[in-house]
């Protein structure tokens, strides 16, 4: 099967510098101008299935991206970023104490907000919904539009890179992976044979 993953567009909270989880940041104005462009210049596979998170800026990407081309599509909770707790909405270089990002890799409950065993169960039980449904429908591919934080939670697990390697996944806005994978519909068990960023068009 191949698991699509995009990031959303640039928004108004990376612009700011702020820990954006769960708070319904807007794409900026640059966002949605590079969204317009990655468009044209960036191959984005046709696939069976399309999600995002239930956050305006996936969603918003999704329609600046695929347009008219993907008529369907399915927004979730499961796939929203993590969150952050009490640093919602705080710029990273205001933060005191840890930054999030340290507390994640170790699965410390931190601030009051999401450690890496809350957001992988959330991600992988809907993760493992959907391609079971595809395994039945016979559908072979899937993309989901999402986060940073989703992307790099899943590229850990599947790869799998030491959770030390969190910090080193490169997720550009408006970009992402394309992994090829293999699902195991009876066990659940789900493989990596090979991932790649999304790539140029000619």
């Amino acid at each position: 099967m191949k698991l699509v993953l995009v990031r959303h567009g640039y928004t108004i909270g990376n612009d700011l510098g702020l820990y954006t989880g769960w708070s319904n940041t807007m794409l900026s104005e640059k966002g949605i101008e590079d969204l317009k462009r990655f468009r044209l210049e960036y191959d984005y596979p046709k696939t069976d299935r399309y999600y995002t998170s239930d956050l305006t800026r996936t969603i918003d990407t999704f329609h600046l991206i695929y347009g008219d081309r993907t008529p369907i599509m399915e927004s979730t909770f499961a796939f929203r970023e993590i969150n952050f707790g009490e640093y919602e909405d705080v710029r990273w270089d205001a933060v005191e104490d840890i930054p999030y990002n340290e507390a994640y890799i170790r699965n410390q409950p931190h601030v009051a907000g999401e450690t890496i065993s809350q957001v992988s169960l959330r991600l992988f039980g809907k993760l493992t919904a959907v391609l079971r449904e595809m395994s039945e429908a016979k559908e072979e591919s899937v993309t989901i539009v999402c986060h940073s934080g989703v992307i790099k939670t899943i590229l850990m697990f599947l790869k799998p890179y030491s959770f030390d390697h969190y910090n080193t996944i490169d997720t550009p806005n408006g970009l992402g992976y394309i992994l090829d994978v293999e699902f195991d519909v009876h066990n659940h068990y789900l493989t990596l044979n090979h991932y790649e960023p999304i790539g140029l068009k000619k």
